[in-house]
């Protein structure tokens, strides 16, 4: 039991994260080479061709993609994160007429697949006039009933007790929610977050089918069309955008580490 603990359990760790980190590296590392040599399978750098990412951020209009992704996922993130407590908050506390076949409906929208719903859908939001607009590229992505689903499991376990405290010292039902539980709400509002901002950093369908209006465009459609864009495609400036675009993802995760990890302890204690 101590030789595995010592040596093949810390051993396995650190293959299992380098497999994980070696396409990573090799985006980095094939990123950086010319034109001519993009391809090689060389695993160690023969040349930092850094022109590459100065074209994929001046020639390919990037910034301007980058800028939309951060207001459709950052906003979607925010109030869905709003929305979803509340909903799962009533769920978990409130009684009214119908609310477990409400729920069971919500949740029956999970086994959808979006191929089904994508042209409804449609059709709807152009129906509404929200066509190549960014109401059109967030609205429609904030309701999920994964978010609600987790957030009501989560109030369902939360202490009534720290509710009750809070009505004594004279908070609203409102005042209680957002001053109490939601706060508290660490342990399932960074995972979330982070599933949240990554799904709609790297959708791509929805925003192609929503928007005709280059300006609108977000990151997966910008990549797509640096690699179909045309009868020639300059993979090295493709591969940097893409290492340009993982920035985020990987700026956010860093951020809320330290966060996912405490609200992991704390469900772990509660």
């Amino acid at each position: 039991m101590r030789i595995n603990q010592r040596i093949i359990l810390p051993s396995v760790a650190v293959l299992l994260g380098l497999a994980m980190i070696f396409p990573i590296y090799l985006l980095v590392i094939s990123s950086l080479r010319t034109e001519t040599n993009v391809f090689d399978f060389n695993l160690l750098p023969t040349g930092f061709a850094f022109a590459n990412f100065a074209d994929a951020w001046i020639g390919s209009g990037l910034p301007r993609t980058i800028v939309n992704s951060l207001i459709v996922s950052g906003t979607v993130t925010v109030v869905a994160m709003i929305f979803h407590a509340m909903s799962g908050y009533a769920l978990a506390r409130f009684r009214f007429p119908g609310k477990t076949v409400m729920f069971a409906w919500m949740l029956s929208t999970l086994m959808v697949p979006f191929a089904v719903i994508m042209i409804p859908l449609y059709l709807i939001t152009k129906n509404l006039g929200l066509a190549n607009s960014y109401a059109g590229l967030i609205i429609p992505s904030i309701f999920n009933a994964y978010g609600i689903f987790l957030f009501r499991q989560f109030y369902m376990d939360f202490p009534k007790e720290l509710e009750e405290a809070g009505y004594m010292e004279g908070l609203s039902l409102a005042g209680t929610f957002f001053r109490l539980a939601l706060p508290l709400s660490v342990p399932i509002v960074v995972p979330l977050t982070i599933g949240f901002f990554l799904t709609n950093w790297n959708a791509y369908m929805w925003p192609l089918i929503i928007t005709q209006d280059e300006n609108l465009w977000v990151v997966q459609q910008k990549l797509a069309h640096l690699v179909g864009g045309g009868y020639f495609t300059p993979w090295n400036v493709v591969l940097a955008a893409a290492v340009i675009v993982a920035i985020p993802t990987f700026v956010l995760f860093f951020v809320a580490q330290k966060y996912l990890v405490e609200g992991i302890k704390m469900s772990g204690i509660k």
